[in-house]
């Protein structure tokens, strides 16, 4: 019985040591394979940033559950994000907030630290000027800031999509 137990131990061992391994990759490998995706989507221009917390100005941090994002493609920005905020001019019908298509204007990309890049960029539209100011680390982990003219400021926190 003891032999059937030990038997039964070492198995179930070698299969969770199985699972374990994954893709084969360690933690380091890992790093540096999303690292490399967030400067080959920076330097491409064309990268997703998926938000699930919002933090408007003067008000508490809210967590969104939707699908909301920011696409950035080359000299196209999607922007498709929830607001809250004092807006000071507002077409009739509460207007388009954070959910538009635009030309990216004035982009730049910074390296400020080894793991940290800061990318700003400026899209009109009918209803405002908006400055968006991303922070982007090199783990895919994002802080986008958005300022209008006509808009309170607002804060999303999100996570850049990648193919692992």
């Amino acid at each position: 019985m003891r032999k059937v137990l030990l038997l039964a131990a070492a198995i179930l061992a070698v299969m969770l040591a199985a699972c374990g391994t994954g893709n084969g990759l360690t933690k380091a490998e890992r790093q540096a394979q999303v690292e490399q995706q967030v400067i080959n989507a920076l330097e491409n221009r064309s990268y997703t940033i998926e938000v699930d917390w919002m933090k408007p100005l003067g008000g508490m941090a809210r967590h969104v559950s939707s699908n909301y994002e920011l696409k950035v493609n080359g000299e196209k920005v999607d922007s498709y994000l929830p607001y809250a905020g004092e807006a000071y001019r507002v077409p009739y019908g509460g207007g388009k907030g954070l959910n538009f298509k635009g030309e990216v204007l004035n982009y730049s990309t910074t390296q400020v630290t080894s793991n940290r890049y800061l990318v700003e960029f400026d899209v009109n539209n009918e209803e405002d000027i908006y400055y968006y100011r991303i922070d982007l680390f090199s783990n895919g982990k994002a802080i986008i800031d958005v300022i209008g003219r006509d808009h309170d400021a607002i804060s999303f926190d999100g996570e850049m999509v990648l193919k692992l």
